[in-house]
């Protein structure tokens, strides 16, 4: 099998890992599908290879993601006692340290690996690797996996698979090549299936998310002369459809779907006065920059930020950046 990137060096992480006592791999806080398919393709990949691997983070494991094969194995909470003699930490798809949500006085002592493919990644790892060449996280697992000379399965290639899935948006986005669909052609032949990834990830949802879109479509609003598209949603709807942030994942896409639209706008608010916002950008706009100018980070055409204050205040504040990214 051909590697996604020749050029990328993993043998620091392979050199790191292979004089680990017990490795624990993580995922960043509201994991997605990129995350916890990235974790998971890992465990597999490292306890094949003999390592002693645990894998925990803050927040469960996504209903999406739940079909994956070793997902059941993922713990989740503030709690890392029973994570006592672990001395290497993987991260996944985590842009900042802030990201996986534990206390720094964890990481003393131990080696932090940090892997992922967001551009603004503050390379807070001992040792990184970051390449935002790459469509998903879970493609640079592919690589990693490839580098131990490893036969891939079905337990590795299914959570590879959704990874790539869902970070180029069913492989629409500029971030797909030719050998994206080559990588895909090997984890199907490995035993991932298409069928169950789409019946799992985008076919299985309750009624409640709907009662949510029908808010959040309401709430759609077209500004700067139809360049740009806004989606909200305020915490008291989640409380009253008993949803969560991972039933509102996709709504963005709705405003990015409008004829016209340059930047999509997707504001969740996670608890009152604490609003998540997602920004999808249309070429040549970049809300990469955009967010970076609030305080956050991603890709060039998909990122996001934390901010706080009342819907009013925050779409002010995201309004003005809106327009600097639409002048320049």
């Amino acid at each position: 099998m051909k590697f996604l990137y020749e050029d990328v060096n993993w043998q620091t992480v392979k050199d790191a890992l292979c004089v680990a006592n017990k490795i624990h791999v993580i995922a960043h806080v509201s994991p997605d599908s990129d995350t916890i398919g990235s974790q998971i393709a890992l465990y597999h990949a490292f306890t094949s290879k003999g390592f002693d691997v645990v894998m925990h983070n803050i927040d469960p494991v996504p209903r999406i993601c739940r079909y994956l094969q070793g997902s059941e194995l993922i713990t989740h909470g503030e709690d890392f006692s029973a994570l006592d003699g672990c001395d290497t930490i993987v991260a996944v798809d985590a842009g900042a340290f802030s990201r996986l949500g534990m206390l720094s006085s964890y990481v003393e002592g131990k080696t932090l690996i940090n892997i992922d493919h967001h551009a603004s990644n503050t390379l807070y790892g001992d040792i990184n690797v970051v390449d935002a060449r790459y469509c998903a996280t879970g493609a640079m697992v592919y690589d990693l996996i490839q580098s131990y000379d490893l036969s891939f399965n079905e337990a590795m290639a299914s959570p590879i698979y959704a990874a790539v899935l869902t970070d180029t948006a069913s492989f629409r986005l500029s971030t797909v090549t030719a050998d994206t669909h080559r990588m895909v052609a090997n984890l199907l032949e490995a035993g991932a299936s298409t069928e169950q990834a789409s019946r799992e990830i985008y076919q299985n949802f309750p009624k409640q998310r709907f009662d949510l879109l029908k808010y959040a479509l309401d709430s759609l609003d077209v500004k700067h002369h139809g360049c740009s598209a806004w989606i909200s949603v305020p915490y008291v709807m989640y409380e009253k459809t008993g949803m969560g942030a991972e039933d509102s994942e996709g709504f963005i896409d709705y405003a990015r779907s409008i004829a016209g639209v340059c930047v999509a706008v997707f504001l969740r608010e996670e608890s009152p006065n604490i609003w998540k916002l997602s920004l999808r950008g249309q070429y040549p706009y970049d809300v990469g920059a955009l967010a970076a100018s609030l305080g956050g980070g991603g890709h060039k055409y998909a990122s996001g930020c934390s901010l706080n204050g009342s819907l009013e205040q925050v779409s002010t504040q995201v309004f003005d950046a809106v327009s600097v990214c639409l002048q320049t």
